[in-house]
């Protein structure tokens, strides 16, 4: 494959398809609330690789993934960290969302990005305002911003990054407005 920045012959890259994408979004979901990373970790963890210091290079076909397990959050969702440490922050993860698949109405106390890579969803605001998308979207949230995702008729996969320490919040689901 050829990298499309450089412009170079690449034998290791890979560009994920769509079951991979959404796999990797749900798999850092629950990776957030059970996987630690450590610091001092030695040696490349599972489908990962580095070419130096501070460098993290993760195939996404090959990384291990853990169910996202926290209060409110029916099973399903699936999550792996890439970078940092979820109890103390900064922390960067891939979450894996199966079809179908709501996450309820919550906050966190970080500021929150969201890279969507696969899978059609639909953005729930505070106030019941839904945004449809059919695929990659970018998504930036201030501290304490109460938010709900549903995943379309794909499984979804996307990349997130907390700068502070990981929390979960659950609010009541707005009801849905009407279009006016």
């Amino acid at each position: 494959m050829q990298n499309e920045v450089s412009g170079k012959t690449c034998a290791r890259c890979v560009r994920p398809n769509g079951a991979i994408a959404a796999s990797l979004l749900a798999g850092i979901i629950g990776l957030a609330a059970s996987v630690h990373v450590a610091a001092g970790e030695d040696g490349p963890r599972k489908g990962f690789s580095s070419f130096g210091p501070e460098q993290t290079i993760a195939d996404p076909t090959r990384l291990e993934w853990a169910p996202l397990k926290l209060e409110g959050l029916a099973p399903g969702a699936e999550i792996t960290v890439l970078r940092g440490d979820l109890a103390k922050g900064p922390s960067e993860l891939l979450l894996r969302l199966p079809m179908g698949f709501t996450v309820p109405n919550h906050s966190h106390s970080s500021d929150e990005t969201y890279v969507w890579l696969k899978g059609s969803f639909t953005y729930i605001a505070d106030d019941g305002r839904e945004q449809d998308f059919d695929g990659q979207a970018f998504i930036g949230l201030p501290p304490k911003a109460p938010h709900a995702l549903r995943c379309g008729n794909e499984p979804c996969l996307f990349y997130l990054r907390y700068s502070s320490a990981f929390d979960w919040h659950v609010h009541p689901m707005p009801e849905k407005k009407r279009p006016q």
